[in-house]
Parts: structure tokens; sequence; C-alpha cells
């Protein structure tokens, strides 16, 4: 079976760092750098962690960091058609992992190659964009976006038709898979004061009736504790599993090396559960 694992630095394993061989290592330091750091870092994410317990024989991550849910459906669709499973290649050997972020983040195309990137497209959040000694323009359009722009109403009408769109092209191409919402981030607050229940109650009303109607829809076994109160994975399981003591399973914020273990037991215990694999 083939694993393809699609999110954003959660699914990446950012803050997965080897304390032992980098003692001074620090969240403002590019994990990226760290010599071998990706030994580690992939052996002790929950997407490792699944393979190994799902008997997985290869595994294809296209995780990365700052990904927004439009980077996430656009790059799964780009790698399912390059590798020709969209044009009838045998899809059987497929399982697809989704961990949805943040339906406030976007993604943007810019014309010129992004900080040495090999494409153009633009992670684009609630965070600075770069050096704005590098990219001036980037920051002004920030600024101007949000002040002008943003919308909850629009980023859950834009999330909520993409994990619908996604299910149907996954079930049309006959494709296994198993998604879940990773977190809510829609403001400045440390990962411990995130309020799942909180972030739902301040988004129902915003919610359009035909969105309503197409989330209602959607498959509530292949979407992860979809009808749950407290939905996302650092929420919903996590932190429960340990009491709720969050220092216990997360780093700054990320969850640390107890977090995805605790994480991928769940997740291969479900999918067992519902026959997924």
């Amino acid at each position: 079976m083939k694993l393809i694992g699609c999110g954003d630095s959660w699914a990446w394993g950012a803050e997965l760092v080897d304390k032992e061989k980098f003692p001074d290592w620090h969240f403002g330091i590019d994990q990226n750098r760290l010599p071998g750091e990706s030994v580690y870092r992939e052996k002790n994410r929950y997407l490792n962690l699944f393979a190994k317990k799902a008997g997985v024989t290869e595994i294809v991550s296209l995780a990365k960091f700052s990904l927004s849910n439009d980077a996430i459906v656009r790059l799964l669709i780009n790698y399912l058609a390059k590798e020709g499973y969209l044009s009838g290649r045998d899809t059987s050997e497929l399982f697809v992992s989704i961990g949805w972020t943040s339906p406030e983040r976007r993604e943007f195309y810019y014309k010129k190659p992004w900080s040495g990137a090999d494409d153009h497209w633009l992670p684009f959040g609630p965070w600075p964009i770069g050096d704005p000694k590098t990219y001036p323009d980037l920051e002004k359009f920030r600024e101007l976006f949000i002040d002008n722009f943003w919308n909850i109403g629009e980023s859950m009408n834009r999330y909520i038709r993409q994990v619908w769109q996604t299910e149907l092209m996954l079930k049309h191409f006959k494709i296994k898979y198993v998604m879940h919402q990773a977190f809510y981030h829609y403001h400045n607050q440390m990962i411990y004061e995130w309020d799942d229940r909180k972030y739902k109650e301040n988004t129902q009303d915003k919610i359009s009736e035909g969105d309503k109607i197409l989330w209602h829809n959607i498959d509530p076994i292949l979407y992860m504790n979809k009808d749950s109160s407290d939905q996302s994975t650092f929420h919903h399981y996590i932190v429960k599993a340990v009491g709720g003591d969050k220092d216990k399973v997360f780093a700054v914020w990320h969850p640390n090396e107890l977090g995805h273990e605790l994480w991928a037991d769940y997740m291969y215990q479900y999918c067992k559960d519902h026959q997924l694999l």
C-alpha cells in the first residue's frame, strides 16, 4: 500500500527535532537547515508512525510548512494527475491521509519566485510574509488584503467546498482515504488557548445555507470526528489522551513526539475499526 500524506506543518513534522543532537535549537531557527534533521523528523511524525502500523510499503509526503487548504488540494490533485491515477491507473494501492488546516489560510500566485522555491505559489496567513526588506510589496499586500478582503464567511465557504469536492474526487476514482481537521487558528492566541467549540460557535452564522447542506453530506466516517464538538486533532484527542495536560503533548506550536505517537495510534485504530485500510 502507498500512503499519500497531505497537510501543513503538523503533518510535515515541525518542531520534531532531536534535542540531544541539537540542544540549542528553538522555534526561531530554520529546522530545514539542521544537518540530517529529516531522518529524526520523519521517524517520529504521525504519518510514518501510522504507516508502520498499517503495513505501508511507500510513503509520499505532500505536506509542507505553512500550507493552506488551497495548497493541500492543489498538490494532491497535481500528484494524482502526474502519476496517472486520474487517467486510468489502478488506484487500489493508494491510501490518502489529509490533515486539513485552518480555513483562513490561503495561497496566491506570485510573479516572482518565492523565497528560492521552485514554484511561485505564496502561502498566505495571519503571519508576516517573508523579510519586509526583501519583499516589501508582499507585506503591503497582506495588510491591504486583511483590512479589506478577509472574511470568515468566505473562508468557511471555500473550506467546506474544498472538503466536499475532494471527497467527490477521491470516491469517484475509488481512492481509499481518511480526513481529519488538524487545527483551527484564526487569531493570535497560543496553542493552549485554542478552543474548537468557540471557533465553531463564532462561524455558524457565517456559513451559507448551501454550504451547510454540503457539510451535512460529507461522509462522517471518512472525515474523522466530523460531528464532534471538539473536532480538531489537538483538542479532540491528543490533549484528552493525557488528561488535559497540554504541556505533555506540544512543543510550541505543534505536537511533540508523544503527540504524534498518540495521534498515529488513534488514527490507525480508527481506520482499523471502520475498515478503511
